[in-house]
C-alpha cells in the first residue's frame, strides 16, 4: 500500500569507541539511509557484531563496518524498522530472539493461530522464535526498533521449528 503520510525521518547514531591508549572517542556520529523493502516497509541497519560476545577493541572511523542482518546468526543486529500506515506484513520465524521496542506508533503483532497483540509506544517484546506477522492498521507510520541475538532452534515435541523468511 502506498502512503500518503511521510515517512519517518532516518535515525541517527552515535557509537562510542576508543583511542589506542584507551581514552573514550565518538567513531560514529551520523543519520543513516533506511532501505526500503519490496514490501513498502523500510528497515534502518543501525549496528551489528558478528560474534558473541563481541569483540570491543580500537576502531579508526574508516574500519567501521555497515550494519548486516546475517550478523545475527553468530552475533547481533541492531536496527529500526519503519511500517507504513495500512500495511499487513508476512508471517516469518527466525533463530533469534529479539528485544523491540516500539517508539513511534501503534503495530499489531500476529501469530500463525491468529492470536494477536497491540503495541503501542513505548511497549516493549521479547521475540522468541514464533511464527508471527507485524502489521499497522493506523493512519501514521510506525517505527520499531530492535536488536536481535542468535537463538538455537525452537524444538517442540521433537522437531525443530524452521526459519521462514519469505522476503
Amino acid at each position: 500500500m502506498t502512503s500518503t503520510q511521510p515517512r519517518i525521518p532516518d535515525t541517527r547514531i552515535v557509537v562510542t569507541g576508543h583511542t589506542e591508549s584507551g581514552a573514550a572517542i565518538f567513531i560514529r556520529d551520523q543519520k543513516l539511509e533506511a532501505n526500503a523493502v519490496s514490501d513498502g516497509t523500510y528497515l534502518n541497519p543501525l549496528w551489528s557484531t558478528h560474534e558473541s560476545p563481541a569483540d570491543i577493541k580500537p576502531v579508526e572511523k574508516n574500519e567501521i563496518e555497515l550494519a548486516d542482518l546475517a550478523a545475527a546468526s553468530t552475533g547481533s543486529f541492531f536496527s529500526a524498522y519503519d511500517l507504513p500506515p495500512g500495511y499487513s506484513g508476512p508471517l516469518h520465524r527466525s533463530h533469534t530472539i529479539d528485544y523491540i521496542i516500539v517508539v513511534r506508533g501503534t503495530v499489531a503483532l500476529t501469530t500463525e493461530k491468529g492470536s494477536c497483540v497491540s503495541l503501542r509506544e513505548g511497549d516493549a517484546m521479547v521475540q522468541q522464535g514464533t511464527m508471527h506477522s507485524w502489521s499497522n492498521e493506523s493512519d501514521k507510520w510506525a517505527r520499531l526498533v530492535s536488536v536481535m541475538l542468535l537463538a538455537k532452534p525452537v524444538v517442540v515435541n521433537g522437531k525443530e521449528l524452521q526459519s521462514v523468511w519469505p522476503l
